[in-house]
């Protein structure tokens, strides 16, 4: 059976909208559309949306407070921001507020439409399983929560999360950086960047008794990672 995924796209631009609602229906989605932040929070309360567009620059609330109350509300939901905001603060204030992934306009339908499906078939995996136990670790991706051997609670973020649960999918096999970039991080695989090695380090200190020393996020020199139960 196919997934009917919806949609809620809020933004104010009409014209704008109406396109990407073509585009994305056209592409067997559900879109439910909101032209300012109080209407979409208002879908939220009453509907089931498994991805979010959001524009930043909204009428009343702004995009990123709306963003800061959907993450209050529910930690795992996808979020797409797209917006004409370009400066780097500008994307480190909408990740930092929660934000999956940031598309600037003007941007490539393609492009769009691509970063759509790969954050719904990361959710599709990253909401199929809610506790993890690793080597005495238990980590929670309801909470986003990691209790440790020592009863220590630690707060992941939602990539981070990705990151762990798409390694355990693969779990036992050697995952490469090039395969994380573009199945957790929606990224160009061929990018010189060293986003997965920081992430993998982020992790190993909420879940390795020595992160120098680990034993269940192992490297392996020039490929990748692999977990270890």
């Amino acid at each position: 059976m196919t997934i009917k995924w919806r949609i809620l796209l809020i933004e104010d631009d009409q014209a704008l909208a109406l396109g990407l609602r073509i585009n994305l229906e056209a592409e067997g989605y559900e879109v439910v559309h909101a032209s300012n932040a109080e209407s979409g929070l208002a879908v939220l309360d009453s509907a089931s949306v498994d991805l979010v567009v959001l524009d930043l620059m909204l009428p009343g609330i702004d995009g990123v407070e709306a963003l800061r109350r959907i993450r209050g509300e529910n930690l795992k939901l996808p979020v797409l921001i797209l917006t004409a905001r370009s400066s780097m603060d500008d994307k480190v204030e909408g990740l930092k507020a929660g934000a999956d992934d940031y598309l600037t306009k003007p941007f490539h339908l393609e492009e769009f439409l691509l970063r759509v499906r790969r954050m719904l078939d990361r959710y599709q995996w990253y909401k199929a399983e809610d506790v993890l136990l690793l080597g005495g670790n238990r980590i929670d991706f309801n909470t986003l929560e990691v209790v440790d051997t020592t009863g220590k609670v630690s707060r992941i973020t939602p990539h981070e999360a990705n990151l762990i649960q798409y390694l355990n999918l693969h779990q036992g096999r050697i995952v490469t950086r090039a395969e994380l970039l573009k199945n957790v991080w929606g990224l160009d695989p061929d990018i010189e960047t060293r986003t997965v090695d920081t992430f993998i380090s982020r992790i190993r200190r909420y879940v390795e008794k020595d992160p120098s020393r680990p034993e269940h996020i192992i490297s392996i020199r020039g490929k990748g990672y692999r977990l270890l139960p």
